[in-house]
């Protein structure tokens, strides 16, 4: 692990045969998290799990670029499980963070698919906290 605080935060894993590297991109509370989670190509992976870093700058920057130009997987989760929602996202200009957000607007946009109207409703009220919230904050 590169980055960690209490839970790894960016780092690697191997799974099968395969090295992935993983960053935490968001956490909108301490059990509601979104993280980003990219293959990397095999003539990388000595680079890639050899890496040290002087700075945490230097390693975000790092990071970054192992993510730049490549199709990422964007998974919620709460606490230390995964919540099932995840989606691929390409990676442009606008890095993580615009990637992060257009896989959370299509968690949002899915609202609308639930088939009970109650469970749309308390999905939309928290959507409606969450956007008040950062209004009030703004506004302070």
């Amino acid at each position: 692990m590169w980055h960690e605080y209490e839970i790894p935060l960016t780092g690697t894993f191997h799974l099968n045969e395969d090295l992935i590297l993983f960053k935490q991109v968001a956490a909108a509370t301490e059990e509601r998290s979104a993280w980003a989670y990219v293959w990397i190509n095999p003539d990388d992976v000595e680079s890639v799990e050899n890496a040290v870093f002087p700075s945490l700058d230097e390693m975000d920057a790092f990071v970054e670029d192992r993510f730049a130009g490549r199709e990422v997987v964007i998974a919620l989760a709460d606490g230390d499980k995964l919540l099932g929602l995840w989606t691929r996202e390409t990676i442009d200009s606008g890095g993580l963070p615009q990637a992060l957000e257009g896989a959370l607007n299509k968690v949002i946009e899915s609202v609308d698919q639930v088939g009970e109207q109650e469970r749309r409703i308390r999905a939309k009220l928290a959507g409606v906290e969450a956007a008040t919230a950062e209004l009030d904050l703004l506004s302070a």
